[in-house]
């Protein structure tokens, strides 16, 4: 059975026909034209969907976000983003504790909080967090999820004294007498993993996916990589879960799997469970292999070259030695697995170039397709790197929006010059592809595309616009979500643009991304995404 839908002209790209219906037949486009003409070529049987005369654009696509902690984080996690003052943290912790009816001695955690919106700007420390409760122990994750503090409650249940010493790749902060303060960075963040309740209950897991799920098809996507086998308490558990969800047909969109390591060794797990990049069950697929190399911009913990401009006596660190990174990179590869390594400060982004270009015969010879995410602080040689490589850059337009006020006075005007550039990315021919990092900012794709045009943040400021030179037009904005993102798996053929040959994978919006208002951008709504050419959400 074919289905015709007819609509307004679709959003295309480059110098394609208008038309104003296609045909789809088995989950593929079949035919695009005129809704007169292609209507004489349906069969007893078929039938017509009218779109309404709306705007229709190709499924969306999230290139890098964390499903299972977006999901966590909506139904079990105290949201602190936003707020403005420590007093107001305290507060939300406190209300929840006694709305939730928190038994003493029961782990309370939250996320969000971000000590550059403070008057003073301080970092919360345990005994802020001591006056909320003595009796829970609390953890605050920052909104890079790259930095915690905790209460004294929670490091004694750790562990973690005056004695305890920085893990590789970790950073305890401590006082005037050598006593933690509560603050842990990168991986000393790990040590409270073995004595907070981690989830492992298979249902539990399967009803967090599924609400990720629901919420994404709500903004149009139809296909998303997300990096959660790093929080998951069992990695096999939740593989499990996405494998018996896409065995029973309740997958309402792709899902890549970004498979994060922490050792070359680690990689045995997933190819003990077939999970090599590019392998397809049915709507459940592995991509690359995860690796975080550095911190975050906000914390101070990304690496870069030169001390940071607002604390010099820091440069932020990289989480592993650079032989280490090198191995688990070469293992990879020599394993056929593509690789997207997290990399924020420029010393990190070079040291994985280099190590790419180390291993450019494996790549060639696996047809791999290595990645960056992040990309934030660049150089004009780092930029030549990626160009010349073509190695692919994963970024997020909306970073901007919680770090044009701050990254300046972390990185100065001279190496700002070639940060958070990304029309000069995509000048270049860099491959680039677009995502949201969420639950770190929000997966809405119109608020990521209004940030790559506008230069601004989601309240508009600052008037101006920040570092306008950079920024994209609408088209090139909403490539990253749509004709780009098959980049990363070799689908360039069959996804991410309303043609024939390629899946019917559509968003239906309430209006035309290239011509509303500019400040409306980020108002655009989703009225129904189809998966498949089946609705998976809309009225």
């Amino acid at each position: 059975m074919k289905t015709l839908f007819y609509m307004a002209d679709p959003v295309l790209f480059d110098a394609e026909k208008p038309f104003d219906a296609f045909l789809v037949h088995e989950g593929m486009i079949t035919g695009t034209g005129t809704f007169e003409i292609l209507k004489s070529q349906l069969a007893p049987g078929d039938i017509t969907v009218d779109l309404g005369g709306k705007p229709v654009i190709p499924g969306l696509s999230d290139c890098h976000l964390h499903l299972l902690a977006y999901a966590a984080t909506k139904e079990r996690v105290v949201n602190l983003k936003g707020l403005a003052s420590l007093e107001e943290i305290q507060g939300r912790v406190a209300s929840f504790i006694r709305e939730k009816k928190i038994k003493q001695g029961c782990w309370v955690n939250s996320s969000g909080w971000n000590h550059d919106l403070f008057q003073e700007r301080k970092i919360p420390d345990r005994h802020d967090l001591d006056k909320i409760s003595a009796e829970h122990p609390i953890k605050l994750l920052r909104m890079c999820y790259h930095i915690c503090v905790v209460n004294t409650k929670a490091l004694e249940l750790a562990g973690i004294d005056s004695k305890t010493p920085d893990p590789d790749g970790g950073r305890i902060d401590r006082d005037a007498e050598g006593k933690p303060t509560g603050v842990l960075r990168e991986k000393a963040m790990a040590l409270l993993d073995r004595v907070i309740p981690q989830i492992k209950d298979k249902s539990e897991i399967k009803d967090l996916i599924i609400s990720s799920c629901n919420d994404l098809i709500r903004e149009g996507f139809t296909t998303v990589h997300t990096d959660d086998f790093g929080f998951a308490g069992d990695r096999q558990t939740l593989l499990d879960a996405y494998r018996e969800l896409d065995e029973a047909g309740r997958l309402p969109l792709d899902i890549i799997l970004q498979m994060i390591i922490y050792e070359p060794d680690d990689l045995r797990f997933y190819l003990d469970n077939g999970l090599q990049s590019g392998t397809r069950f049915m709507r459940l697929s592995a991509g690359p292999v995860k690796i975080l190399g550095d911190g975050t911009l906000g914390s101070r913990t990304a690496a870069l070259k030169a001390p940071y401009d607002d604390e010099p006596a820091t440069s932020g660190f990289m989480l592993m030695p650079e032989q280490d990174l090198d191995l688990m990179i070469q293992q990879a590869f020599l394993n056929g697995f593509n690789v997207a390594v997290h990399a924020i400060g420029d010393l990190t982004m070079e040291t994985v170039l280099n190590i790419y270009k180390k291993y450019r015969n494996l790549i060639k010879k696996h047809d791999l397709k290595p990645s960056v995410i992040h990309c934030q602080i660049a150089s004009p040689s780092i930029l030549n790197k990626f160009k010349q490589l073509k190695i692919i850059a994963n970024f997020q337009p909306i970073f901007l929006h919680s770090d044009w006020s701050v990254a300046e006075e972390r990185v100065g005007k001279k190496r700002l010059k070639t940060s958070y550039c990304w029309k000069t990315f995509t000048g270049m021919g860099i491959p680039c592809v677009g995502s949201s990092d969420a639950p770190i900012e929000s997966f809405n794709p119109f608020w990521n595309i209004y940030t790559a045009v506008a230069r601004k943040n989601l309240d508009g400021m600052p008037l101006e616009g920040w570092i306008t030179e950079e920024a994209l037009s609408r088209e090139e904005a909403l490539k990253l979500f749509t004709l780009y993102p098959p980049l990363l798996t070799g689908e360039t053929d069959r996804k991410g643009q309303i043609k024939t040959g390629f899946a019917a994978d559509f968003a239906v919006l309430t209006d035309h991304p290239y011509t509303v208002p500019e400040d409306e951008l980020k108002n655009i709504k989703v009225l129904a995404t189809y998966k498949e050419g089946h609705k998976v959400y809309g009225a």
